[in-house]
């Protein structure tokens, strides 16, 4: 097979980058942009580090391990990725893809056009998941037809804006009421960790892996080439225009509060900028946003699925049945239904994060123990967070009142943390009793060298 290694590079940096650029990722750079004003600098390297590093850091640790999730959990328990997969489709099927399709609707379409009728919406939501379907439906072109044709088009229009903030800016930038360096750092770094985009890298590794060997690439050297030269292309796509609306965002100190609306502030802040012209663009945007991020969910749940049925559900047939289930959702309203995928993201992400730096430092775990210890200490540790999250938000009507204020005394469970220091002694208590029971841990290199 001819390679041309440069050219996928891009291609699949283009890709990487449009999957992990969701609609969420346009709201929130805007919003901690504003509260950090002049110091927004310090803001955009916080972000950068959690928000941009971190969830590419988690697309590589899986093929540190293997081919895909189905490797990495074996060091944990050979059933460990039926329970994180099934998760992640629970989180796919009622909170992200359908959650693409409302917001490409009610930000993308209606910014254009103004409100619309129901009947626009179910015609809108149907054009959307065919094209999404049409681009997921082969897994071996998913990654080029995202990288060639979408990401292109996404970045224009985030550039077209991003270039108009710098060279013809609303405001010079002014402090803001916590505009001090640490704050604004902490704000970005604390933003860009609770994005979650760490999970959708573990989830998504799958199939970037899987492109990587379609076009050849099957040795680890060549992975590694593979890997770094897109985390460098995605960073630096991903940093520009994070850091443009961030600038953005930081121009709008004299003139919003800090309790303003997420997604107000940015369509107000592109309608001073350009007009009605740069809300057409912003909704355009706001489309391709969502549609690169449904397509990369439907393209990785096709393969789970083909998986689970050991290929007696084709990959096709597995994302059509996907793309069907979410249109219905979608139809239907997500409101209430929303509020489920919350809980189980909240029980996804503690493991996402732990099992990264697994991956990462594979070589230097001393043995499987560690890795059973950390993981299902931080999986007990967030089912607390998803119980707290599920009782905020309605979905359970319980007092736990008393359990949370015994959680709130463990070190940094107020910033958000309360699993960390339970999973360090996990990881420690996990090796040690492994170490003692002279247990042998899964040792394969399922790459080529």
């Amino acid at each position: 097979m001819k390679k041309n290694m440069k050219k996928d590079i891009l291609i699949m940096g283009f890709a990487m980058f449009a999957i992990f650029f969701g609609s969420g990722n346009l709201i929130f750079p805007p919003i901690i942009g504003l509260a950090s004003g002049e110091q927004v600098g310090w803001t955009i390297i916080g972000l950068a580090l959690t928000g941009i590093l971190f969830p590419m850091m988690a697309l590589a640790s899986v093929g540190n391990v293997g081919y895909g999730l189905h490797d990495m959990m074996k060091h944990v328990n050979s059933w460990w990725h039926y329970l994180y997969m099934g998760l992640g489709l629970l989180v796919v099927i009622f909170g992200t893809i359908p959650r693409c399709g409302g917001v490409a609707f009610e930000s993308g379409m209606q910014g254009i056009f103004g409100e619309l009728p129901l009947s626009a919406r179910i015609i809108f939501l149907a054009v959307f998941f065919a094209v999404s379907y049409y681009f997921a439906m082969n897994r071996s072109t998913v990654i080029d037809k995202v990288g060639n044709y979408l990401t292109p088009l996404l970045l224009i229009t985030l550039l077209a804006i991003i270039v108009l903030a710098v060279v013809s800016p609303i405001d010079t930038l002014h402090s803001s009421s916590i505009s001090t360096a640490k704050d604004s750092f902490l704000n970005g770094f604390f933003t860009g960790y609770n994005t979650g985009d760490v999970g959708t890298g573990i989830l998504c590794a799958g199939m970037f892996i899987a492109a990587f060997r379609e076009k050849g690439y099957r040795t680890k050297q060549e992975y590694n080439k593979m890997m770094l030269g897109i985390i460098i292309v995605g960073f630096i796509l991903l940093f520009i225009v994070y850091a443009g609306l961030a600038y953005l965002g930081a121009q709008g100190v004299n003139y919003y509060g800090l309790d303003v609306n997420a997604t107000f502030l940015l369509t107000d802040l592109v309608k001073n900028l350009a007009g009605y012209e740069g809300s057409c663009i912003l909704s355009i945007a706001v489309i391709l946003a969502c549609l690169t991020t449904a397509i990369g969910m439907i393209a990785t749940t096709g393969q789970w699925i083909e998986g689970w049925s050991n290929g007696k559900i084709s990959y096709k047939m597995a994302s059509l049945m996907i793309t069907l289930a979410i249109f219905i959702i979608s139809c239907l309203g997500v409101t209430n239904i929303l509020k489920i995928s919350g809980p189980i993201f909240m029980i996804l992400f503690p493991m996402s994060v732990v099992l990264t730096f697994l991956g990462l430092g594979k070589k230097w775990v001393p043995n499987d123990g560690a890795w059973k210890g950390a993981v299902w200490v931080a999986f007990i540790m967030s089912l607390f967070d998803a119980l707290n999250l599920a009782v905020t938000t309605g979905l359970l009507n319980i007092d736990i009142s008393g359990l949370i204020s015994v959680i709130n005394q463990i070190p940094l469970a107020k910033q958000g943390f309360a699993w960390l220091i339970p999973t360090i002694l996990g990881y420690i208590i996990g090796a040690s009793v492994y170490k003692l029971k002279k247990k042998e841990s899964i040792a394969y290199e399922v790459w080529n060298n």
